[in-house]
């Protein structure tokens, strides 16, 4: 798997070491012969036409076209998931789908347009044309995969948690909506159980060949909005998923966007005290008009790091930070905000005339990133919003390591799965605890591996069928009402103290 091990540095877009992250969340370079890294294990069957791999992503879905003959990948393309006007996480869009029968289809249509559309996209792009497609690989969330098909999620909305589906699904493209794909065979890979997905079997048939003697200790974390996590100890392989939600990937917080020009995407610290400040990157260099996931974890890392927010994730005021060590140019940063009429207010954004601050009554102070007007501010909520993403997550993988009867240390190495994993900065992900301090060459940023997973699948029906059988490997754990877990949860909320 050498081809996959190695660091992303650029964007597998434009191939820049910055850019609009046209890699993430915009159209991708659709230049012909774009190389996709394949495990090295990998052996595509020898078949013809046109095809396309799906990865139904809750925040984006990424598209790959695909010469089936040569087993070359033509064009690659991402957009956002249009089911986010009826909710921005997994289970707002199931209590919707819940309502009845015309809700579950709106659903269903939403998404398959926007496949259709970048179907559609990327071959006018490769051939100046429409092509017709022999066949289309889908992969995504357990949810993601219910609504594209509109099967009526009864067991996924009630405990113990349960897909309503279990094995490969094959449809003609027409019986599900599609236009652009109407005479496609369109493929669902299976889920693992519960909320683990195909998406999270794609990624374990990329980590784990067939021949593999199972020695190694592994772990993947899919980091999105319904993050996966996989471990594999031996011959014992464990799975589980943690609703993180949008805030990890810029939802949720008040100046936050997705990763496109615009947005900062670094930010650091530089400089020593007295003179320590921020130092914010932007993608494509320009004015910044707010910050993204990768922007938001460096932030609170050196936020952390500067004594400006403290282990419970309280954002300190600007004297409390000074007496704590912060430098003045640092504190400067922090003001309260404001309604329009400049009355303070509070964590429930109400009006507070008081000058005196408590942590309860904080939640509305705010750090400035950036000079000059308007700027883009990190929010005491947005901390808050943070923090329940890196506890889930977090507290997941101490519960699969608990499972295993494994410590951290132990670990030959860890997948960080989908693009969002391929941007974020190892270290700050340690350092606000939403990783497992271990030493950072373990660390593997892999890309989507759940779209590798797909197209994998859709170049071999053998490997497609293998992982089919790799669904009943793994022990699939539900998090859901585990006490384990919620101990960890609230324990992995607070950051590691750094004073």
């Amino acid at each position: 798997m050498k081809a996959m091990e190695q660091k992303v540095r650029h964007c597998p877009g434009c191939k820049r070491n910055s850019c609009t992250g046209c890699g993430i969340f915009q159209k991708l370079n659709t230049n012909k012969n774009i190389p996709v890294n394949l495990p090295e294990f990998f052996v595509p069957e020898k078949q013809s036409g046109f095809g396309v791999s799906f990865d139904l992503g809750t925040t984006t879905l990424a598209g790959m076209l695909w010469d089936l003959e040569q087993a070359l990948c033509l064009g690659a393309e991402a957009v956002a998931n249009p089911q986010a006007k009826w909710g921005a996480d997994v289970i707002s869009r199931l209590q919707y789908a819940m309502q009845g029968e015309k809700e579950l289809l709106l659903l269903q249509k939403a998404v398959v347009q926007a496949l259709d559309q970048l179907a559609l996209s990327m071959a006018r792009e490769s051939f100046g044309q429409t092509v017709s497609f022999e066949r289309a690989v889908v992969v995504g969330n357990t949810a993601m995969c219910q609504l594209l098909m509109a099967v009526r999620p009864e067991g996924l909305s009630r405990a113990p948690f349960r897909p309503d589906y279990g094995e490969i699904r094959h449809f003609k493209g027409e019986s599900l909506g599609f236009v652009a794909l109407a005479e496609t065979e369109v493929i669902m890979l299976p889920p693992i159980g519960g909320y683990v997905g195909a998406d999270a079997l794609a990624v374990y048939s990329c980590i784990h060949p067939e021949a593999d003697e199972g020695e190694k200790k592994l772990l993947a974390v899919d980091i999105g909005t319904n993050g996966e996590i996989l471990l594999l100890n031996g011959r014992e392989h464990y799975a589980c998923s943690a609703a993180a939600g949008p805030a990890l990937e810029g939802g949720g917080a008040a100046c936050g966007m997705r990763a496109a020009r615009g947005a900062i995407d670094r930010v650091s610290l530089c400089g020593s005290f007295p003179m320590q400040d921020l130092v914010c990157h932007v993608i494509g260099e320009g004015e910044p008009a707010g910050i993204c996931g990768s922007g938001l974890l460096d932030a609170l890392a050196a936020l952390i790091g500067a004594k400006i927010v403290d282990e419970t994730g309280y954002l300190r005021s600007a004297k409390e930070a000074e007496r704590k060590g912060a430098s003045k140019k640092l504190a400067n940063r922090i003001s309260e905000a404001e309604d329009k009429e400049g009355k303070v207010k509070d964590n429930e954004g109400r009006v507070n005339g008081n000058e005196g601050r408590t942590e309860e009554k904080s939640m509305g102070r705010r750090i400035r990133l950036t000079p000059g007007e308007p700027s883009v501010y990190l929010y005491a909520q947005d901390i808050r919003h943070l923090q329940l993403a890196i506890g889930a997550i977090r507290a997941g993988i101490e519960v699969l390591l608990a499972k295993a009867g494994l410590k951290a240390e132990e670990l030959d190495g860890i997948y960080l799965a989908g693009t969002f994993g391929s941007y974020i900065r190892v270290e700050s992900c340690m350092d606000v605890g939403l990783l497992p301090k271990v030493n950072t060459d373990k660390v593997i940023q892999a890309g989507n591996l759940a779209g590798v997973g797909a197209a994998m699948a859709l170049l071999s029906p053998r490997f497609m069928k293998a992982a089919e059988k790799k669904a009943d490997k793994l022990i699939h754990i539900e998090l859901a009402g585990d006490k384990r877990f919620e101990e960890l949860f609230l324990q992995y909320m607070n950051f590691r103290s750094r004073e």
